[in-house]
């Protein structure tokens, strides 16, 4: 008997030691949680974001955790759960005991505050459905008529992108803005910048730019667009009866010339380009103006009736036709109001709606098109032009203008209220560019001039942009200042030249214009080639016409 206890002694203390360990064994389990999951951070957040946990199974308030995150490209944790997006995506955090007896991962999303648009540059512009063979697909008859006349071919740049090619980038994730078939360029909405990488996965993508962010705010300032200002007072001038308080606009070119032989614009048509046309269908003095259609290239704003003031202004010193009271220079040509200017901001996307709404007026035949428009500085953290940049072809906006030019296209654009170089499109080769005087014939104080970095003269003539007349939305007349008032001015004036020598081409034009101007000689700034003389240009124009 007791031997046999003996031999049973080692299996008994084998279980008295496996049960004190096993009691052991079982205290309270510990357990941690992270609060919350999941967590959703702003990308490049200033202020971090603290991360918190709840430890069940002790009261020991010592413990203490530390933090890492399983991907630091996308957020970055401090050892105190402090969280900072690094990049738009989805990852986990994970909360670690000191002591090793606890383990959480947590769900952390990064999201981006912003909405962005990207330019895309094509390699090429795809499989397309067009034919050179067949433009009235892809062009008015209108359009293909001025080519024909001005013997301007019809070419690869004409053709639209392909649909296919839009199609990818829409399934990649983009919201088609505006797109450029002559600069190869789709214009998206996405929702963060993790995009700018997808679709330069894109075999047809050759590069992609970001050019503009923000949620728009319906209730932002509204930003004056160059400098103009605006008064209502009313004007006391010595006028002919017919041109009205409009005498003082269109004396100072001798604009009158070309009214007086008859030519007021009949037969032409004319695109503003420009920000909002609020309510100009409804106003009073501008009812009776010719307006052969409108559009918006803002992909936030789809009536270009709804917004701004700037277009109603530049249109009124052409379009205007109340004689004895008002009388633009070109009051029967026929318009087109193309709003690119978001008056809420001031981004890159702009020039992409400019060069579109470029195509626009050249594909439905339009001959001229004003742009009281500029670009140097833009908002927030896009760069600004610099002076090197103003050589007429690096810009966006400058290099869609020559093309509009080389498709036959007269544009004529505003110098600028900065009293210093010229912005973009006013730096292009391809423009008529205009800077401003008043009633006087002296320099207005503000007007933008400056020979280019490649040694061209801008501005290339002038015209009045201290206290011309408007039209205000209220369909009263007052008088405004700045070169977004002297363009118009000169682009009705030339509109009418061409009218009346329909042989000449639009650089045929910008030509005679150049050399009417009283310093053409002997240019000087910040005059250029000086104040443009509609009866000398006549005379230039009708000795090269006879010639062709």
């Amino acid at each position: 008997m007791i031997k046999a206890i003996r031999k049973s002694l080692p299996f008994i203390l084998i279980l008295i030691i496996t049960f004190i360990f096993s009691c052991r064994k079982q205290k309270p389990e510990i357990t941690i949680e992270i609060s919350p999951d999941p967590m959703a951070v702003p990308v490049a957040n200033k202020t971090p974001r603290k991360a918190s946990v709840r430890i069940k199974g002790t009261n020991d308030t010592s413990i203490k955790v530390r933090w890492s995150s399983e991907n630091s490209a996308i957020a970055k944790v401090t050892d105190d759960g402090l969280i900072t997006g690094i990049s738009v995506g989805e990852t986990n955090i994970i909360a670690t005991l000191a002591n090793g007896n606890g383990i959480a991962k947590g769900r952390l999303i990064i999201y981006d505050t912003l909405d962005y648009k990207l330019r895309i540059t094509l390699k090429d512009k795809g499989p397309v459905k067009y034919s050179l063979s067949k433009p009235q697909d892809f062009l008015s008859a209108r359009a293909i008529a001025k080519r024909n006349k001005m013997s301007i071919a019809i070419d690869s740049a004409d053709i639209p992108i392909a649909s296919d090619y839009l199609s990818q980038i829409e399934k990649a994730g983009g919201k088609i803005v505006t797109q450029s078939k002559w600069l190869k360029t789709v214009s998206v909405q996405v929702s963060d910048q993790s995009f700018i990488e997808k679709f330069r996965a894109l075999p047809f993508v050759k590069e992609v730019a970001p050019i503009w962010l923000g949620k728009k705010d319906t209730t932002a300032y509204l930003k004056t667009l160059v400098n103009i200002s605006f008064s209502t007072a009313p004007r006391s001038v010595a006028s002919p009866e017919y041109f009205g308080v409009a005498w003082d606009n269109i004396r100072q070119n001798n604009g009158q010339a070309l009214h007086d032989s008859g030519y007021k614009g009949q037969g032409m048509e004319i695109a503003v380009i420009d920000a909002g046309f609020k309510d100009l269908m409804n106003n009073p003095i501008l009812k009776n103006i010719n307006i052969k259609g409108s559009k918006s290239f803002i992909y936030e704003k789809f009536n270009p009736f709804n917004y701004g003031n700037h277009g109603v202004y530049v249109t009124s010193c052409m379009a205007t036709n109340k004689a004895n009271s008002f009388v633009g220079t070109a009051p029967e040509a026929a318009y087109w109001l193309l709003m690119t200017e978001d008056e809420d901001t001031e981004f890159p996307v702009e020039e992409d709606y400019l060069v579109a709404a470029l195509e626009y007026a050249d594909s439905v035949g339009a001959n001229a098109a004003n742009i009281s428009l500029g670009y140097i500085g833009f908002d927030k953290s896009f760069p600004a032009y610099k002076f090197e940049d103003m050589n007429g072809n690096t810009a966006f906006a400058s290099r869609g203008a020559n093309i509009a030019a080389d498709k036959g296209l007269l544009v004529v654009v505003a110098a600028g209220n900065d009293r210093s170089w010229v912005g973009t499109p006013a730096d292009a080769p391809g423009v008529l560019t205009v800077g401003g005087i008043d009633k006087n014939g002296n320099i207005s104080s503000f007007s933008s001039y400056g020979i280019t970095i490649d040694q061209r003269v801008k501005p290339d003539v002038l015209a009045l942009a201290t206290g011309d007349a408007l039209v205000s939305l209220s369909g009263a007349y007052g008088s405004g200042n700045g070169t977004s008032f002297a363009s118009p001015v000169m682009c009705g004036l030339a509109t009418c030249l061409w009218q009346a020598y329909p042989k000449l081409s639009n650089k045929d034009i910008i030509s005679v214009i150049r050399q009417s101007g009283n310093r053409y000689i002997a240019p000087l700034m910040p005059f250029g080639y000086g104040v443009a003389d509609m009866q000398k240009a006549m005379q230039l124009a009708k000795a090269l016409s006879e010639s062709k």
